[in-house]
């Protein structure tokens, strides 16, 4: 990919020659004669490299790399001057420059310089990057989340809605956090509100903020959330929760780009990305009159599904390994590794809460073992296995074939035991045995 390089310098002369010069390197090269300018062009254009001259009218170069500092951007700056000294390259480099050249420029020298802060700068993203995969918490291990990740970082760097629909615990705000992560505002707030968690008549002033005295208690003026974001991301989960009246002015928010405090009669410009979220049916909502079609389609632009847990068998190990490795660190515990029994049983289980449960059951885990071994794991799975590949043994599929068949006999028969008995074929004492050792009672 070419790398893009920002000149700035208040002589014509020079950016036409350096222009000239770096293009004929294969960089795409920008300049601008005004540092205040060019820091409005960096507002709205990623840049790989900025070189600056030291001194201009309005701005010296070490104040615009304070200015790009303060405004956490991260783009290697090379400053320029025809006044060399050694206090200046010191305190340049002090405040965040890359390097330091003096004019006339040596380009042979130049050109070194500028490959090593681009390669440097790669490093740092590359690094960024696999951090932020990291803090996601987000295992992948099987096709569906491999996909839902795919989709998840190719539609990050553009500004488009996305609805993030599956089951509760699924992992919809850690998507919607891997989305922000990778997009072009990871460097913004990223702020998650729960519009089920929130009482209706205090939900807009939370989204909406509001002017003082706009209502009794309204002593002072309080952004919303909305505002909070603003640059950044706003993850509203749980968006089938939105009451109607508030689901009328969401709609006018994206469509306008602006917001109303509650009070005000000035509307405010916005730029916040939406990202929502849901477990619930909104198609089924919107023919019950419970959500507004409008909202759904403008939301709805681009879908994600999380699949359950129990759809996704490949993560459910791995993500037992990452939360033992979790709790194990966050208590202090020494490093703990799960036995066979205990891989089969959680490959057993349904996870009606998905991750979020999965998560609890190995916190419990870690806290309750003594030793390294993790063996006993606190779910019951006797009536969760869906396949004769989950059971371990022919012995166990004949206990759990008897103790359903037991159960079904007893409840069909009223918990008649004389004719339970002549059912089975079996004496009255053989079924009360079964009966206590399976722990079955009426």
């Amino acid at each position: 990919m070419v790398k893009k390089i920002l000149i700035i310098d208040d002589d014509k002369d020079i950016l036409s020659l350096m222009k000239l010069k770096l293009k004929s390197y294969s960089y795409s090269v920008s300049t601008e004669l005004s540092p205040t300018k060019a820091l409005d062009i960096i507002g709205k254009e990623n840049f790989d490299l900025i070189l600056v001259d030291q001194l201009m009218p309005d701005m010296s170069g070490i104040e615009f790399i304070e200015t790009l500092k303060k405004r956490n951007i991260k783009t290697p700056v090379i400053l320029m001057t025809a006044y060399g000294s050694l206090e200046d390259a010191v305190l340049a480099m002090k405040k965040g420059a890359f390097h330091y050249i003096t004019k006339p420029v040596n380009f042979e020298e130049l050109k070194i310089i500028i490959d090593q802060a681009l390669e440097v700068s790669d490093l740092k993203k590359e690094l960024s990057e696999l951090k932020s995969l990291l803090s996601t918490d987000i295992i992948a291990e099987s096709p569906q989340m491999r996909q839902v990740l795919e989709t998840a970082k190719k539609i990050a760097p553009f500004d488009t809605t996305v609805l993030i629909t599956g089951e509760s615990g699924t992992g919809k705000e850690m998507i919607a956090n891997f989305i922000h992560k990778n997009s072009l505002r990871k460097d913004k707030p990223f702020i998650a509100i729960n519009c089920g968690a929130i009482p209706s008549e205090l939900l807009e002033s939370e989204l909406f903020g509001y002017k003082k005295g706009a209502f009794t208690g309204a002593n002072t003026d309080k952004k919303g959330l909305i505002e909070e974001a603003e640059g950044g991301t706003l993850f509203l989960d749980e968006i089938g929760e939105l009451p109607l009246d508030l689901q009328v002015k969401l709609l006018r928010v994206l469509q306008e780009n602006e917001i109303k405090p509650i009070g005000s009669n000035r509307p405010k410009r916005i730029n916040v990305r939406f990202i929502t979220a849901t477990n619930r049916d909104l198609k089924q909502m919107i023919e019950e009159g419970k959500f507004r079609e409008d909202l759904y389609y403008r939301i709805n632009v681009i879908p994600i599904h999380i699949p359950p847990l129990r759809d996704r068998k490949e993560d459910i190990i791995p993500l037992a390994h990452f939360f033992i490795n979790k709790f194990c660190s966050k208590y202090g515990i020494p490093k703990k590794r799960l036995s066979e029994h205990a891989r089969k049983k959680l490959l057993s289980y349904e996870y009606k809460g998905n991750v979020r449960e999965l998560e609890n059951i190995i916190e419990r885990a870690v806290l309750t073992t003594e030793g390294e071994e993790i063996d006993d794991i606190p779910v019951s799975v006797s009536k969760r296995y869906n396949n004769f590949s989950d059971i371990r043994s022919f012995k166990e599929a004949k206990e759990i074939f008897e103790k359903n068949y037991l159960i079904e006999l007893l409840k069909r028969t009223d918990f008649n035991i004389s004719k339970a008995s002549k059912i089975a074929g079996i004496t009255r004492a053989q079924i009360y045995r079964m009966m206590k050792r399976y722990g079955i009672t009426k």
